[in-house]
Order: structure tokens, then C-alpha cells, then sequence
């Protein structure tokens, strides 16, 4: 069932509401009122994984299998910098304490 955000006309008061898809309008729980609004809000979403960094790691095991350590140090700073993951984070620093910079 959907959650629902109301605005009560009487007193102003928003509150949420899991409710049934078509149910009735719901009182408001501070002043009892019948006159509730239902409002526009932004949808929930979840990502279950995170593609970017497994290709980031792979691309990254790529350069150190090719002997790149700079390109490898460059390209994750660069993806640290881009990508918002504390993995990638981690990469970016392993690399820099292998590669003593």
C-alpha cells in the first residue's frame, strides 16, 4: 500500500497516510478535520547495486594487469572524485599507498 501525504484545510497540518489505492480521504490527526488535501510528493526509490563500481574496478584491475599503476592511480582518483561510493574510495586509496605516493 501507497503512503500517502495530506494538508489538512483546517489547521494547516501535514501529515502521511499508508492507505488503500482509491480509499477515502483520511481526517487529520491533529484537529479531527474532514477538509485533507492529498499533495504531490517525490517517490521513493531504491537502487539495489551500484554498476559504476564494478566497472570502475574492473577498468582499474585492467591497468594493473597491463603494468599501468599511473594510469590505475589516475583513473580512480579521477572516479573518487565522480563516483560517490566508499568503495571507490577505498580503491583510490590503496592504490595510492601501493604506489607510495
Amino acid at each position: 500500500m501507497p503512503i500517502y501525504e495530506y494538508e489538512c484545510a483546517g489547521c494547516g497540518g501535514i501529515f502521511e497516510v499508508i492507505l488503500d489505492v482509491g480509499g477515502p480521504s483520511p481526517s487529520c490527526p491533529n484537529c479531527g478535520g474532514e477538509a485533507c488535501r492529498k499533495l504531490i510528493g517525490a517517490p521513493a526509490v531504491h537502487v539495489k547495486r551500484d554498476h559504476a563500481t564494478g566497472r570502475i574496478e574492473k577498468r582499474v584491475r585492467d591497468y594493473l594487469v597491463d603494468g599501468k599503476v599511473k594510469d590505475a592511480v589516475r583513473f580512480a582518483d579521477k572516479a573518487a572524485s565522480m563516483v560517490k561510493s566508499d568503495r571507490v574510495k577505498q580503491i583510490a586509496d590503496k592504490l595510492h599507498q601501493k604506489s607510495g605516493k
